[in-house]
């Protein structure tokens, strides 16, 4: 069976909730399906734009059930195991193998801050219980955690863990990017964890990027993977060009309630309940999404 990776268009998903702040799991089963009729490349769970430090443990099990169960092998699936301590984190590690997930990727720890050796350690404790063949992404995104998987440190764990495939890296630092994909043990697979940067990231090397709003306007994004493999780069750059309009123009606006709003304008989604602290959206913010959504469904043609 051909292994599966984590590239394209990863889709960082949203959490679908009721309007009392439940879980919608139907909602999640629907999400699920829409993005494997959008042709996105791998749907990614559990995440931050998933709220998943929000949610209980029994809620992201379910996430991850139903999101493989929908999908039904139509799209990659990873789960984003990372958690508030090593033992959750192990355990959802373990309960993606169970459910038959295609790979899982492994936030580092938040909050308390960590040097490298405690970082590996971490890592460890996660990532070798798990069948030798069981795809592992790395996910670094210091400005929410604290803490910074350093290139040397990549370097290590790809040495000691072969099942590692690549790392997720959500800064916009292009340097750090290139020192990862200089590995002198094998060359990890790199994804963006940032819009703006999807084609810079694919012509250092890098195999995709993983975004929410990939979500909402999957047109654009696949397009430009599409362009790049097809060597039409004038129009990959005129396509990141839109993607980066796009995000300047949402720039400031809280952006877990932004997606869920414009995931429920486009359709897709019965609600933009966020949990608390994330605050709904102000009246202004909501006419400026409302106007963003109309104008790209204008320029790709979308009706309904």
């Amino acid at each position: 069976m051909e292994e599966k990776r984590m590239r394209g268009l990863v889709v960082a998903a949203i959490t679908p909730m009721n309007e009392d702040g439940t879980l919608d799991e139907q909602g999640v089963a629907s999400f699920t399906d829409f993005l494997c009729k959008a042709g996105v490349h791998c749907i990614y769970p559990n995440g931050t734009n998933g709220e998943s430090l929000l949610l209980t443990q029994a809620e992201r099990e379910r996430v991850a059930e139903i999101t493989v169960k929908a999908s039904q092998g139509r799209t990659p699936v990873f789960i984003q195991c990372g958690s508030m301590s090593t033992a959750e984190t192990t355990s959802h590690a373990q309960h993606a193998v169970k459910i038959g997930a295609d790979g899982i990727g492994i936030m580092t720890p938040a909050f308390f801050t960590v040097d490298d050796e405690a970082l590996f350690q971490y890592y460890q404790a996660v990532i070798a219980p798990l069948p030798k063949d069981f795809p592992v992404y790395i996910y670094n995104i210091p400005g929410c955690t604290g803490n910074d998987v350093s290139a040397a440190l990549l370097g290590r764990l790809l040495s000691a863990f072969p099942n590692i495939k690549g790392i997720k890296f959500s800064k916009p630092d292009l340097m750090r990017a290139e020192d990862y994909l200089e590995q002198p043990d094998r060359r990890p697979d790199l994804l963006i964890g940032c819009d703006s940067l999807f084609l810079q990231c694919l012509t250092l090397g890098g195999v995709g990027t993983v975004t929410g709003p990939g979500a909402i306007f999957n047109e654009r994004f696949t397009r430009l993977y599409r362009q790049y493999n097809e060597g039409d780069f004038a129009g990959a750059m005129e396509t990141q060009r839109q993607i980066v309009k796009i995000d300047r123009e949402m720039a400031g606006i809280p952006g877990i309630p932004a997606l869920k709003m414009l995931l429920k304008l486009r359709g897709v989604i019965k609600t933009d309940v966020c949990r608390a602290p994330l605050r709904p959206l102000s009246g202004q913010e909501c006419t400026l999404l409302e106007r963003v959504w109309k104008d790209y469904a204008k320029e790709e043609g979308i009706h309904g």
